[in-house]
């Protein structure tokens, strides 16, 4: 039992890392880890018996891969948290920029529109890919399959691979903005916008982005509010949601035993329906085995980059994790996008020990100075448009640019429009200041 405790408490420390530099409604970046954590990691520390999976020895490793990563992970994240100035991510990350623009209704008009327009785009470019496809996945002979692009489905899906795979992030990116424009300012044209994203996104078979990016409007809601109490009723509201969305097929199977979903009920309690519906731990040790029982080929860092090349490239993470996992050289008939791995264990396949130590540290130590200058900017912010505004900019920064520092051993080519799109952000503010300087400027007599 010790030993599974241990585990559960290690991954957390991955997902939760920042509230040990910063506990407060205002750090939205770790609430919705809250409801990951526990479905996926605390629970089934208790529940799920991982002998039945793979050897002792396999989950005595694991969990000690795990224990020094995620104490480096907190000893980077402290050191990080107390580092006056990194001048790289300063520039690249721009805080300067998003602290001023808290205080300039005119930028935010600016970028605001900017966003309603590559909304729009995203909505239509997202039609025109089905279309070019010739199906939707929801709709699929073989929904499964489809939602993976796997298997018949892939030929078709590369065709406008691009324009999908873009058009999606766009649209996931500015869900939460779009769920704001319409709590601040309701009208008919935000609720048509939001309810197209959300049927888009839904019928792609993708339930976790329309969830997330609902909540992650709402949660910047309740941490501009002066009271608390919101928050706290966030907070369970999403623990409620993660529980049910990993209970959901048990829960069915109760009500309809006569299907399907019955199988997902026989012989198994609540508990532990919820742990096999977020079988990350058992997923990654049947990983890990493989990798060992494989003969500890190291990546070397390979799969850091390996994100950057499109479609199987066998060295992208996602690609990598199911080619060790299934022991095979050919994913195509796999319906999965991947392992979610941690840190730590990303160390360890890439560096053995000395990854397991050096990852995870690094990543750390990135984490708590970002989260350092994004608290600043946070804690001045006030519950009105430019409010809410600001803080969407600081929560797309740190997951999509702070991201790609953060998480440098899972780069990836899918980056790049959250990338185009922030500088585009940034360009466009600074134009407008540029035009007003100019404007104000007295004539020559």
């Amino acid at each position: 039992m010790l030993l599974t405790v241990s585990i559960g408490f290690s991954l957390s420390i991955f997902s939760l890392g920042s509230y040990f530099i910063w506990f407060d409604k205002r750090n939205i970046f770790n609430h919705l880890s809250l409801g990951l954590c526990l479905v996926a990691y605390i629970i089934p520390a208790f529940v799920v018996d991982f002998t039945d999976y793979t050897s002792k020895d396999i989950i005595e490793l694991y969990s000690l891969i795990n224990l020094i990563g995620s104490i480096t992970y907190l000893a980077g994240l402290f050191l990080g948290y107390k580092w006056k100035q990194l001048p790289v991510l300063n520039t690249i990350l721009q805080f300067n920029f998003i602290a001023k623009l808290a205080k300039d209704e005119h930028k935010v008009s600016q970028i605001s529109k900017l966003c309603s327009r590559i909304y729009l785009i995203s909505l239509i470019g997202i039609c025109t890919s089905f279309l070019l496809m010739g199906f939707v996945p929801i709709f699929a002979a073989d929904p499964y399959m489809a939602k993976f692009f796997k298997g018949e489905y892939q030929a078709p899906y590369s065709r406008v691979a691009f324009l999908y795979r873009t058009c999606r992030q766009l649209l996931e990116f500015l869900m939460p903005l779009k769920v704001l424009d319409l709590y601040y300012s309701f009208n008919l044209k935000s609720l048509a916008l939001v309810a197209c994203g959300v049927i888009l996104i839904a019928v792609s078979l993708n339930r976790t982005p329309i969830f997330s990016g609902i909540l992650v409007a709402v949660s910047i809601i309740v941490a501009l509010r002066k009271t608390n109490s919101a928050f706290w009723v966030f907070l369970f509201f999403v623990l409620c949601s993660y529980i049910l969305g990993s209970s959901i097929y048990y829960i069915l199977g109760l009500l309809y035993p006569d299907t399907i979903f019955g199988l997902a009920a026989h012989d198994v309690n609540f508990f532990q329906a919820i742990a096999y519906g977020a079988p990350d731990i058992t997923d990654q040790l049947q990983f890990l085995n493989a990798f060992v029982t494989a003969g500890n080929k190291y990546t070397y860092g390979l799969t850091y980059v390996g994100g950057l090349i499109p479609f199987n490239f066998p060295w992208n993470p996602s690609v990598y994790t199911l080619l060790v996992l299934n022991d095979t050289n050919d994913i195509t008939q796999i319906a999965s996008g991947g392992l979610r791995l941690p840190p730590s264990v990303w160390g360890y396949v890439s560096f053995s020990w000395f990854g397991v130590i050096m990852l995870p540290f690094t990543s750390g130590f990135l984490l708590g100075y970002v989260v350092k200058k994004f608290k600043r900017i946070a804690n001045l912010l006030q519950g009105n448009s430019l409010g809410y505004f600001t803080f969407f900019l600081i929560q797309f920064a740190f997951n999509n640019i702070a991201g790609f520092f953060v998480n440098f051993y899972l780069i990836s080519i899918y980056s790049l429009p959250a990338i185009i799109i922030y500088y585009l952000f940034i360009k466009v503010g600074k134009k407008r200041v540029q035009k007003r300087a100019v404007d104000s400027t007295p004539m020559m007599p």
